[in-house]
């Protein structure tokens, strides 16, 4: 008989372009491009062409969440994935240029980049500076 609640068997992940059912620390290249197609739909009611090919925008997601070859993680899944809302969300469609690409927003949006960079800088600082703030509860009952 076969002890089963010491398995080490990992649980198998959804598939890779389903992000409705990965955690968001799961996604890889092909989960945000899924979603860019997703998201795409949704805003613009039309077919997701990548920038320069899906080549070159899987360089472009894969550098900032470290998963190209000896490249180091830059950004978070969670930045991302707001880098891709904010900027889908606020572009403007044209008769000329009917939606929009990742590699449109990473070339032409980089300070939207920026305030979400800092916004999490901000977030580490405040989570870092509360874990270090002394106990005070020790001083309950001192007066």
């Amino acid at each position: 008989m076969t002890d089963t609640s010491k398995s080490t068997k990992r649980t198998k992940l959804p598939a890779a372009k389903d992000w409705r059912a990965r955690d968001i620390e799961d996604w890889n290249v092909t989960t945000f491009h899924a979603y860019l197609e997703d998201k795409h739909e949704e805003l613009f009611g039309i077919d997701y062409v990548p920038y320069k090919g899906w080549t070159a925008e899987k360089g472009m997601i894969g550098d900032l969440i470290g998963t190209r070859t000896g490249k180091p993680r830059k950004a978070s899944n969670e930045a991302v994935k707001k880098f891709i809302d904010i900027t889908f969300e606020s572009y403007q469609p044209t008769p000329q240029y009917p939606g929009v690409n990742f590699g449109w927003v990473w070339t032409y949006r980089k300070t939207d980049w920026q305030r979400i960079q800092a916004e999490e800088l901000a977030q580490e600082r405040r989570k870092a500076s509360a874990e270090d703030a002394p106990d005070l509860s020790e001083l309950d009952g001192w007066w």
